[in-house]
């Protein structure tokens, strides 16, 4: 992820300390645009090699991450492939690091692999239907998708006037039916996966989850992973992440989903027009929106066939 505030090897050091690892090697990762990250090489007990992940959280504040990190908790405990946060040697999961929040974690296998097959959407759709069947009757309460949305209608002038009317309609059409109670990831992009020998080691990013509908997180997974550079939906990718999501026992609603198509291509085009949390930083930096208007337009025109 982008790096909008740098932390110097004497700092991380210090990080590391106080959850009982000492610094090895580090350097700030280049995928993502809301927060710091940092990728580290630690050594444990013993001089045991340890690698982790330090994120420095540039807008949510302490409590807002809480319930984020009880849910990483109980996602590990049933074991996804997501990293928990560790704890320093008073018992903390959260540290304050530049005066933000910050959480240490261990760094799962894997690697970035931006290439998609049909094969690799297979493996996103069993993946979210696992997520989707998560229990979550201990989960602390979430930020709504539904209030994001709504924030992001105070957007919707920096769209092209061809589109606002639109755009505004099917906001309103959505926000005006009732969330869901699935647990959905929010933002399952091919850069919050890594992967090792071809298959999913790693399910990253939780920052957007909450409870909403599932066919709103499958739109957001078909949106980035089943489109090709001009927004056209490629549909065998499209056939294998719905049919192994359905493989695992789980239904979706067509209806629903072809709504939540062009809704989720509207959002992620407004939040990439509101543009990144800060106009320096290392790495990424915002993503380009003009890639969301294009898909954002297609699925528009399918919903309304």
């Amino acid at each position: 992820m982008s790096v909008y505030t740098p932390l110097s090897p004497t700092q991380l050091a210090k990080v590391l300390e106080q959850f009982g690892f000492q610094l090895r090697d580090y350097h700030a990762a280049s995928h993502g645009i809301e927060n710091s990250t940092f990728l580290i090489d630690g050594l444990g007990k013993h001089d045991q090699p340890c690698p982790l992940v330090l994120t420095v959280f540039e807008s949510l504040d302490h409590p807002a991450l809480t319930p984020y990190l009880t849910l990483l908790k109980q996602l590990a405990k049933q074991h996804l492939p997501v990293p928990a946060p560790l704890a320093t040697a008073s018992g903390n999961d959260q540290i304050t690091v530049a005066g933000k929040p910050a959480v240490l974690m261990p760094r799962l296998p894997g690697r970035h692999d931006f290439s998609v097959d049909a094969d690799r959407c297979r493996q996103v759709g069993a993946l979210l239907a696992r997520l989707h069947a998560s229990h979550t009757e201990q989960l602390q309460p979430l930020p709504s998708e539904r209030a994001r949305l709504r924030d992001f209608t105070h957007h919707l002038d920096k769209l092209p006037t061809a589109d606002r009317d639109n755009a505004a309609r099917l906001l309103h059409r959505w926000l005006a039916h009732p969330a869901g109670t699935t647990l959905i990831h929010g933002d399952l992009f091919r850069d919050n996966l890594l992967w090792d020998n071809g298959e999913i080691s790693a399910l990253l990013d939780f920052y957007n989850a909450c409870q909403d509908h599932p066919e709103y997180d499958l739109a957001v997974a078909l949106n980035d992973w089943c489109v090709d550079a001009r927004g056209h939906v490629v549909a065998e990718r499209e056939h294998a992440l719905l049919s192994a999501y359905r493989g695992q026992g789980r239904s979706v609603d067509t209806r629903r989903l072809n709504e939540a198509l062009p809704v989720a291509a509207l959002r992620f085009w407004l939040s990439r027009l509101a543009g990144p949390v800060s106009d320096h930083s290392e790495g990424q930096g915002s993503k380009n929106p003009e890639e969301f208007a294009r898909i954002y337009r297609q699925r528009l025109e399918a919903f309304a066939v």
